[in-house]
């Protein structure tokens, strides 16, 4: 009687298995990791409390990888150069993931790899270099492993920003995506609320990096006070791009 139990237990634990696999790989709603939509479904898989300002965290990544793209049978970080006087305290790590893809059954190895300098690290991470550069590092090994044009909120932490803020750069890939994303969970229009803090503004594409990152700031505001949310910014368009997306001219 036990046999038997044990065996009925065994089928169900694996037809469980198969059918969460099957998810992953037969899903036609699921884009291939190298469809355009790829990066915001993955995007869509992060709870709130795995963005900071739109940008992903190291867990989140690694969370959505075992989720949506293949079983992480490996994750190690080499020290390449340890901070020091002589090397004007700069960590180097390097990240190594073995990632075994659900889709395809086969095994890629990706690496990230990231210098980290005492004097632009923000505190308490600067008192943290090596833990700093570790973490970094694998965010950058996830993301270059899945794909997505998006950098992690432990990469963005930068004692720098201010100078970033004052350049003249056009908005990115990456605050497109967070504006976008915020915009989505918090069901505001991205084209109304572009316009009501930038009306001069035609296609999202006009806006400075900047302004970009005033937005995503804005937006995690309405995040934790919802109510302030004007209400003619409210109701979120999937089709916003066909209109508000590339060049004016």
């Amino acid at each position: 009687m036990n046999t038997t139990t044990s065996e009925f237990e065994q089928i169900v634990e694996n037809t469980h298995i198969e059918e969460e696999y099957d998810v992953v790989d037969n899903n036609p709603q699921i884009p291939s990791e190298y469809d355009p939509e790829w990066s915001e479904y993955l995007l869509d898989q992060l709870s709130d409390s795995e963005l900071i300002n739109g940008a992903p965290t190291v867990d989140g990544l690694r969370r959505i990888t075992e989720k949506c793209f293949g079983e992480i049978i490996g994750s190690k970080s080499t020290i390449i150069e340890s901070p020091t006087s002589q090397n004007n305290q700069r960590c180097t790590i390097c990240h190594t993931l073995t990632i075994s893809k659900y889709r395809s059954a086969q095994s890629i190895s990706v690496d990230g790899c990231v210098d980290v300098l005492y004097h632009k690290t923000p505190y308490p991470f600067k008192d943290h270099l090596v833990a700093t550069a570790d973490t970094r590092a694998e965010g950058k090994a996830l993301r270059r492993a899945l794909k997505i044009r998006v950098v992690t909120a432990e990469e963005l932490q930068n004692e720098d920003e201010q100078e970033a803020l004052s350049s003249d750069e056009l908005l990115n890939d990456q605050q497109a995506l967070a504006i976008n994303q915020l915009c989505k969970r918090l069901d505001v229009s991205v084209t109304s609320f572009v316009k009501g803090e930038y009306n001069k503004v035609k296609k999202i594409n006009e806006l400075r990096n900047l302004e970009a990152r005033l937005l995503v700031a804005k937006l995690s505001e309405f995040q934790r006070a919802p109510k302030d949310i004007p209400k003619s910014y409210m109701g979120y368009d999937e089709n916003w791009k066909a209109d508000f997306y590339g060049s004016s001219k």
